[in-house]
């Protein structure tokens, strides 16, 4: 039975073996490559400029060149700018903050307590606060800002919260900040806060003009009162002789009684 399989189903032996390229690869003087092969390679070949020991001094001295990065206009940064922008003009408190190393975990509980007590934590890169700023009253923010920033925008009667809400924060250092269109210092800001409110302002005012007021009718009745004083003491110095006579003459009387 196996001696019938082998005869029916013999294996298959190869009598021609392939090699490549036939030989030997040819090193030191290799084929040239069709055409499309070499204008790839010719397309792809690296260029590389002259050394620059061969150069002259002349294309050497780069100075005074100014290499200006190409401006490329980004929409989603005209919207942020405009947004930024819009906070400018909408809040009368602005302050900018220093923001050292924080994780969000630390961070969020702040941007809480903020937006509770109604001021808002934004943070916006340099380009977008130029773009936002160029042109208006608030370009001089720019120099504030080497990178990302955080921004408070708020009210100036929450100066003092504010401050007691970034004292658990040390990582948020307050730099400089904008009360009702005047830039301030942090030292200003402190003294800013320490100020009583507007109501306690305005009765320590009506208080200041009421007595003003009162004195200026004190020193106007003072003449008056000096005078009645003066004439009621001449009065009385004109009537006492006579009252003295009086007495004499009673005495008189009653010795001639007697």
């Amino acid at each position: 039975m196996a001696t019938f399989k082998k005869a029916l189903l013999p294996p298959q032996v190869t009598y021609l073996i392939t090699k490549r390229f036939r030989g030997k690869i040819n090193i030191q003087k290799p084929r040239a490559p069709h055409f499309e092969r070499q204008l790839l390679i010719d397309f792809t070949k690296p260029f590389y400029g002259p050394p620059r020991n061969k150069l002259p001094q002349i294309e050497l001295c780069d100075r005074g060149e100014s290499k200006k990065k190409e401006q490329i206009d980004n929409p989603f940064e005209r919207i942020l700018a405009n947004e930024c922008l819009n906070w400018f003009n909408t809040s009368k408190m602005v302050v900018f903050l220093h923001m050292n190393s924080i994780s969000m975990e630390e961070k969020t509980p702040v941007f809480a307590t903020l937006k509770k007590n109604n001021m808002h934590l934004r943070t916006y890169g340099k380009k977008i606060v130029s773009i936002a700023t160029h042109g208006t009253r608030y370009e001089a923010v720019n120099k504030l800002f080497k990178s990302h920033q955080n921004i408070i925008f708020g009210q100036p009667e929450n100066v003092a919260l504010m401050f007691k809400i970034l004292k658990k924060t040390p990582q948020m250092i307050v730099m400089a900040g904008i009360i009702e269109d005047k830039l301030l210092s942090k030292n200003e800001l402190v003294e800013f806060s320490q100020l009583p409110s507007l109501d306690i302002a305005r009765s320590q005012l009506c208080n200041v003009l009421q007595r003003a007021a009162s004195s200026l009718v004190v020193q106007l009745q003072q003449g008056q009162q000096i005078l009645v004083s003066h004439l009621e003491k001449h009065v009385e110095l004109q009537s006492a002789p006579s009252k003295d006579g009086e007495v004499q003459k009673a005495q008189e009387t009653k010795d001639v009684d007697t």
